[in-house]
């Protein structure tokens, strides 16, 4: 029994001595195995591709999946959360992070619910010792779920909320595109502003940003054949794509997001194209709705030159607003509007493109030219003489019409040609239907004419004076009479005077008198 006892306890002894040494030979080589592997365990699963940022001098103390940090405003309300799918922690306490994302949430409440910016990238890194980090590879800005921003690198401050780069960035939206050097980001007010030269380009704008009246072209070109118009009816399902609307500035671009409107206001060297439409100014506020992406107003200031095919116009501002479908012009000592012979100058000028006329509510002064009589050739000096232009001044209103070619002017009205003055408080003035040369004019209340051209008279006064510029005659009346003096030589009276200017005579109608004063000879 002894000797069988140490038998088994010797082969027990056995067992256990063959397991440690198993044990002691088996840890060496999976050490070794780990030391030839250690490389290639970068490209492992467990170390993704993704994070190429990690160098050999590196080590990673730490790894997480699927991270989520919430960060919370003074309530204790969440505002922001930064994920990522892999983070790997490195000794020198700086986060690796492979597709970062960082979510920023919106208190106010749309008919979508709560809106949220979205940051995507393929990779990113945080500094925890300096609390800053970066987004780089294929940057993706989500402002909205239509609107989002790319670039290559965006840096990221988690204590402000903030983001910037100063690499290209480009911001694509529904019918919207905008590019430009750097960007910069405040997370929690949403704003966000391009820092200088960008460029916009806009779809699906229905109306232009500056409009005055139609074009004689395009007037000419309504007035088709009935074998035009129905060829042109049988197109209509084939709508006609809408021109693009281009913005460029060299200055900042900033963007505010509110509930009632989304607001861009590009500054320094703005310019604005559409079709033959352009506006330069030293500022630009577009003003967009939310819902449709459609242009509500924009308002530019600062030297602003805008032209639109024969029309040019000058101002200290220029707003166009699409609900009443105006343009309004302004200018604290003058703003200024040229239309092929037309100029108007005003302080404020109100520009209708429905209703095709132009309101100005303030003082001003407009000139226009006087075609002469057909077959009447004039001599070159006398082409450029002063009698070809007509002024009128007024301190009232005017308004003018383009499809009837009036225009009307209220109270102290003043017009002057070479040698005459009409003064007035009621104006009103027709030009011809495809220029705008005056045809004719009709004045009423207050009349009074200086004229310093003859020698028939040098003042007049009635109650109603036309004048045809073609024929050159002004008709003047009067109740009971019209009366023309002649300093206090002369005096006339008649209920109705015919003055011939060519012909430098008078035509008197109806029972009047003559005054003559003689020189005192027989």
């Amino acid at each position: 029994m002894t000797k069988r006892r140490y038998i088994l306890i010797g082969i027990s002894a056995a067992c256990v001595l063959a397991i440690i040494v198993s044990l002691v030979i088996s840890q060496p080589r999976k050490y070794t195995k780990s030391q030839k592997e250690g490389p290639a365990s970068k490209e492992s699963p467990q170390l993704p591709a993704e994070a190429h940022g990690i160098s050999n001098k590196d080590s990673i103390t730490q790894t997480v999946q699927d991270l989520s940090v919430p960060h919370y405003d003074e309530k204790g309300k969440e505002v922001l959360v930064m994920r990522g799918k892999s983070t790997f922690l490195l000794s020198n306490n700086v986060y690796k992070i492979v597709e970062p994302e960082i979510e920023v949430m919106d208190s106010a409440s749309t008919e979508n619910g709560t809106q949220s910016v979205l940051i995507t990238s393929d990779s990113g890194e945080m500094n925890n010792t300096s609390n800053e980090g970066y987004l780089s590879d294929n940057v993706v800005v989500h402002l909205d779920p239509e609107t989002q921003l790319n670039t290559d690198y965006l840096r990221y401050l988690p204590e402000k909320k903030y983001v910037y780069t100063d690499d290209p960035v480009t911001i694509n939206g529904k019918g919207v595109k905008i590019v430009g050097q750097g960007c910069e980001i405040d997370l929690i007010n949403k704003k966000m502003w391009i820092k200088k030269d960008a460029e916009m380009e806009m779809d699906g704008i229905k109306n232009d940003l500056f409009f005055l009246s139609k074009d004689i072209a395009s007037h000419n070109d309504a007035q088709t054949s009935q074998e035009d118009t129905s060829h042109s009816e049988e197109n209509t399902s084939k709508e006609t794509p809408l021109e693009k609307t281009f913005i460029r500035s060299s200055g900042q671009l900033i963007f505010d997001r509110n509930t009632d409107a989304n607001i861009m206001t590009f500054n320094d060297n703005v310019e604005v194209r559409k079709g033959g439409s352009t506006v330069f100014s030293d500022k630009l506020v577009v003003y967009l709705d939310p819902k449709t992406r459609q242009t509500k107003q924009a308002i530019a200031s600062g030297n602003v030159l805008a032209s639109q095919g024969t029309k040019i116009a000058k101002g200290s501002f220029l707003t166009w607003d699409v609900n009443t479908q105006s343009a309004i012009l302004e200018d604290a000592h003058k703003a200024e509007f040229v239309k092929a012979d037309l100029n108007i100058d005003a302080l404020k000028m109100i520009f209708y493109k429905d209703a095709s006329k132009i309101d100005v509510p303030s003082s001003g002064s407009l000139n226009a030219k006087i075609k002469g009589k057909p077959g009447k050739k004039k001599t070159a000096v006398a082409k450029d003489k002063a009698e070809n232009n007509i002024s009128v001044k007024w301190e009232g209103k005017m308004n003018f019409q383009d499809e009837t070619r009036e225009a009307s002017f209220e109270k102290g009205i003043e017009v002057k040609r070479e040698g005459s003055t009409l003064i007035c408080d009621n104006l009103n003035v027709t030009f011809n239907d495809h220029d705008y040369n005056l045809q004719t004019l009709k004045a009423t209340e207050k009349i009074h004419i200086i004229d310093k051209r003859g020698n028939l008279f040098s003042e007049a006064v009635g109650d109603q004076a036309t004048w045809d510029a073609k024929n050159k005659v002004t008709t003047l009346r009067g109740q009971p009479f019209a009366i023309l003096r002649e300093g206090n030589k002369r005096q006339i009276l008649a209920p109705r005077v015919l003055l011939y200017e060519d012909e430098n005579s008078i035509l008197c109608e109806g029972n009047g008198s003559l005054y003559e004063k003689g020189d005192g000879t027989l």
